[in-house]
This record gives structure tokens, sequence and C-alpha cells, in this order.
């Protein structure tokens, strides 16, 4: 079908502004990149230009120097631990909820649900209340459960919209060929449900990682800190030497950055299908 010569601005006209739109949020990322590479006296002079020389010396020294390599280690073994457990427990959730029968499931979705209202910072005090009577305070633990409670609603709420429209009948089809509930759950609705188990997984990988607040109040050894707390003791060791800095950011942002660009597809799918379906 031809287009109109309005049809035709319209269409060149969007692309323009989305362009603009995505150079907008794309430019404070390369001009990281970029900083990454110069020297103090390179970023002092010219802080929008290009680096003389590409080196590795600022990455270097943030993980010599700068302790990022223990710090990214202790964001991966809490980011993976808080994204493994809340999925498998949503799921299973969400599959008890949306394909068992029983009287109270709307009611017990509806109380998961809530969890969504309570902002994070009334869970604070009550949280290092319990965890210090449990001897739980410098713990990566006291990290982890508090972000697979939080990631609970969303989770439930993204996944039972996608397994509520399952269609009953492969349940059925798999009990007649001898299947049993744990078979049925992690043959064949964990793989159907694989987009909504994705989103879940990315959503709470990119809200672990980026946290400051958990791991601030929560950890006091500095050996324990993650990749956040750590930038920020980073920038009162190293108060002058801003590229050092900005390679740090640079190896904290990028993990975050390859999940999305790796599962975006799965990302779209899963909120879309949970939306439309639930």
């Amino acid at each position: 079908m031809k287009l109109s010569v309005k049809d035709k601005f319209f269409l060149v006209l969007k692309y323009v502004a989305l362009g603009i739109f995505a150079i907008i949020c794309l430019y404070p990322i390369v001009w990281l990149a970029l900083s990454s590479f110069k020297t103090n006296a390179e970023l002092y002079v010219n802080p929008w230009g290009l680096p003389e020389n590409i080196g590795w010396e600022n990455y270097i020294q943030a993980i010599t120097e700068g302790h990022v390599l223990q710090y990214f280690i202790n964001s991966v073994i809490i980011a993976v631990s808080a994204v493994t457990v809340a999925v498998l427990l949503s799921s299973m959730v969400s599959y008890a909820i949306t394909r068992m029968r029983w009287k109270l499931s709307k009611l017990t979705l509806n109380i998961f649900l809530l969890g969504m209202m309570i902002p994070v910072y009334a869970m604070v005090v009550p949280l290092f209340s319990m965890f210090n009577k449990m001897g739980l305070l410098n713990t990566h633990l006291a990290v982890i459960i508090p972000h697979i409670a939080i990631a609970f609603p969303m989770a439930i709420f993204i996944m039972s919209g996608f397994m509520g429209a399952l269609p009953k009948e492969m349940e059925e089809a798999a009990v007649m060929d001898g299947c049993n509930i744990y078979q049925i759950f992690f043959r064949i609705i964990m793989p159907i449900s694989r987009s909504s188990i994705v989103t879940v997984a990315v959503v709470t990988f990119i809200n672990v990682w980026n946290d400051l607040l958990f791991p601030q109040i929560f950890l006091t050894d500095s050996s324990k800190m993650t990749l956040p707390v750590g930038l920020t003791e980073f920038q009162g060791q190293y108060t002058t030497n801003y590229v050092v800095q900005i390679a740090a950011v640079i190896i904290t942002i990028v993990p975050s950055i390859i999940v999305y660009i790796w599962l975006h597809k799965h990302i779209m799918e899963g909120m879309v299908s949970g939306a439309v379906k639930g």
C-alpha cells in the first residue's frame, strides 16, 4: 500500500524524533565509555573530545587498587542467588494459584499483590532489627532475603497472568501420559512460560544489581560490599582521579546492559503476553 505525502512526512518525523530520543539516552553511556580511556588532564582540558590514546590503565587501577573485582563478585553472588530463588518460588506460587483448584487462590493472589504497595524504605527498620536478632547482619543473606521478598509480588503478577491463560488440555494430556505434578510443572509449564520467567529474572537482576540501600545498611565489612556501595567508598578513596572512577562505573553498568540486550525480546514478549492473557 502506497503512503500519501502526509503519511510519509509524519513517518519521517516520527523516526527523526525517535532518533533524537535514542541519542539523548545513549550519549551519557558513550561519554562515560570514552572518558574512561582518558587521563585526568584530557578530561579537564576537553571533557567532550575523544581520548588521545586507548589504554586500559584506568580499568587496571580500578580493579587492583579500587577492589572493584571483589565488589563485582559480591554483586554477582547476591544477584544470582536472589534471582534464582525468586524465579523458582514465584513460578511455583503462580502455578499453584492459577492451575490448581482451591477456594483461597484468589485471596492468596491478592495478598501477594499487596506487597507491591509497601514502600521499600518502610522495611528497613524492621528488617534491621530482625536480622540483628538472627545474627544475619553483615552477611549476604541479609541482602538476598529482602530482594527475594520484594521481587515476589511483581513476579507473581507477571507469571500468574501468563500461566492463567494456558489451556487446561495440556495438563490433562500430560496426566493421561503418566506425568505427575512435578513433571508437568518442570517439563511443560516452565518451558512454555519462558518469556514471563525471563522477564521476571531480568527485572529482578537489574533491581538487585543496582541496589544501594540494603547493602549499605546491612553490610559493614568492605570485603562483602556490592558494586554500588563500593563506588561510594571508591569516590572517597580517589577524590581527584575521576577517570578511574568512571572506569569503575563502566564495569558496574556493563552487566545490566548485556543482560538487557541479550534478553530484551523475551522481556517484551513476557510483558505483552502477561498483560493481554491476564
